[in-house]
């Protein structure tokens, strides 16, 4: 008997050891930080379809991310944030044509978990979460006041990757977010001539591809040229009433929107 019992003391002890082999895997950890620049598109539309007002213009930023593989898995943990001035044309709650400049400062925080589908790992998909916010600065011309408005919404996404170019020294992938918002809605601020207002926003799913190029620049380090496009929007908010000083003073509501985003990274990636 003590012979057995320590027969089994080993065998056990060998297939701990064994499972803390298979447990102990490799993990790839980087770090990402790089230049940006999106060009913005944001047009809004009346219940009949006709356009209401487009915005359009260039806004430069930065991005960052961190990353992990582990084994089959991918986690990564990513920001960006773009700012600057943008064309408004648009028009008047009379009707009549007004066109100005709108200050725009978008910001977004991406989470996502990524699971290889093959050995190989050309093919991953996964679940992301999401928070953005884009602050609207609407100037004032003449004799029409402007507005500050700050549109924010939660997200959940689907997320896949495919890996298209593995070489020595170069890699390509595309990359897929599909993205569903999370209680949308607007502040809008009358600068003073009304009550700030929150209005709830209609969902609109959010697509967003992407193609990262990355190339080797040292042992543990690499470059990424990351071009992509995304599609935007929300839904026609409810009409609520507008008050001044706590007394009603009309009607106000968010007509539907819709983006269109264009966007270049250029990242610097180092491994740990």
């Amino acid at each position: 008997m003590p012979g057995a019992r320590a027969q089994a003391l080993l065998v056990g002890a060998g297939l701990l050891c064994s499972a803390a082999q298979a447990v102990e895997v490799p993990a790839d950890f980087d770090l990402q930080f790089g230049a940006s620049l999106m060009r913005f598109e944001f047009r809004e539309y009346a219940d009949t379809g006709r356009q209401l007002v487009r915005e359009l213009g260039t806004l430069p930023g930065f991005v960052a991310k961190a990353e992990q593989t582990i084994a089959r898995w991918r986690w990564s943990v990513g920001f960006s944030y773009h700012a600057g001035t943008v064309g408004y044309d648009g028009q008047t709650q009379a009707g009549a044509s007004f066109t100005t400049t709108s200050d725009a400062t978008v910001a977004r925080i991406h989470a996502r978990a990524l699971h290889s589908l093959d050995e190989d790992g050309r093919y991953a998909a996964g679940l992301g979460f999401g928070y953005g916010q884009w602050q609207r600065g609407i100037r004032g011309r003449g004799a029409v006041s402007g507005l500050d408005e700050r549109f924010v919404a939660g997200d959940v996404s689907f997320d896949a990757r495919v890996s298209v170019l593995r070489g020595p020294s170069a890699t390509a992938e595309i990359d897929l977010q599909l993205a569903w918002p999370i209680r949308p809605q607007v502040k809008v601020d009358f600068a003073g001539l009304y009550d700030a207002q929150t209005l709830a926003l209609g969902p609109r799913l959010a697509t967003r591809v992407s193609v990262p190029v990355s190339w080797s620049a040292g042992p543990s380090s690499r470059i990424v040229a990351e071009p992509a496009f995304e599609a935007w929007g929300f839904g026609r908010s409810a009409t609520q009433t507008l008050y001044r000083n706590g007394a009603p003073a009309g009607v106000v509501y968010q007509p539907q929107g819709k983006g269109y985003n264009v966007g270049l990274n250029l990242v610097w990636v180092q491994s740990f």
